[in-house]
C-alpha cells in the first residue's frame, strides 16, 4: 500500500472474446482442468431453432457479463460494487455468479433461461450453483464452461 493508504489494485484480467468456431471444433480450454464440449442429448433441451438461438444469445450475453474476473462472484447470484448481495435484476448488480449471469442475461434479452441453464449444467455435470461455488473453482474454468455450452448448442442438429 502506498503511504497515503490507497489500495493498489491489480490490472483487470480480461479474457478474450468468445471464438465460436474454436469452441465448436473442441479447442475450448487452456486451463489445468479443461472442460470439453459434451454433445447435448436431444432430450435435454428443446430442439427448435429459435429456442437454441435464444439459448446461445443468453449464454453469450451471460459470458460477456462475467468475462472480466472482477465481475464474477461466488455464493450469491449477484452483488453490487460494494460486494453486497442484490437481486440479479437490480440496477446496482455488478458481479454475478454463473447462474446469476444467465438469469440477468435472460432478463435483459427478454428470453427464457431454462435451456441456457440446462446447456451449462450439462457441460459441468453438476448443478450450476454447486459447481460455481466450489472453493477450487476458478474464473477461467467458468468462462470455459460457458464457451463449451455455447459450442455444444451451436453444433446441435436441429
Amino acid at each position: 500500500m502506498p503511504f497515503d493508504c490507497t489500495p493498489v489494485l491489480d490490472l483487470p484480467k480480461q479474457l478474450p472474446p468468445l471464438d465460436c468456431d474454436a469452441a465448436a471444433s473442441h479447442a475450448v480450454a487452456r486451463t489445468p482442468n479443461p472442460i470439453r464440449i459434451r454433445p447435448i442429448p436431444a432430450s435435454y433441451v428443446i430442439q427448435q431453432p429459435e429456442r437454441i438461438r435464444a439459448a446461445v444469445a443468453v449464454l453469450t450475453r451471460a459470458r460477456d457479463l462475467i468475462a472480466d474476473e472482477r465481475r464474477w462472484c461466488k455464493r450469491f447470484s449477484a452483488r453490487n460494487r460494494l460486494g453486497l448481495p442484490v437481486s440479479v435484476q437490480s440496477a446496482s448488480a455488478w458481479r454475478f455468479c454463473a447462474i446469476g449471469a444467465i438469469q440477468r442475461a435472460a432478463w435483459e434479452l427478454g428470453l427464457p433461461f431454462n435451456e441456457p441453464g440446462s446447456a451449462l449444467e450439462w457441460q459441468t455435470a453438476r448443478p450450476i450453483p454447486d459447481w460455481n461455488d466450489d472453493r477450487r473453482r476458478t474464473h477461467a474454468e467458468v468462462v470455459v464452461a460457458f464457451d463449451a455450452a455455447i459450442g455444444a448448442l451451436k453444433i446441435m442438429p436441429v
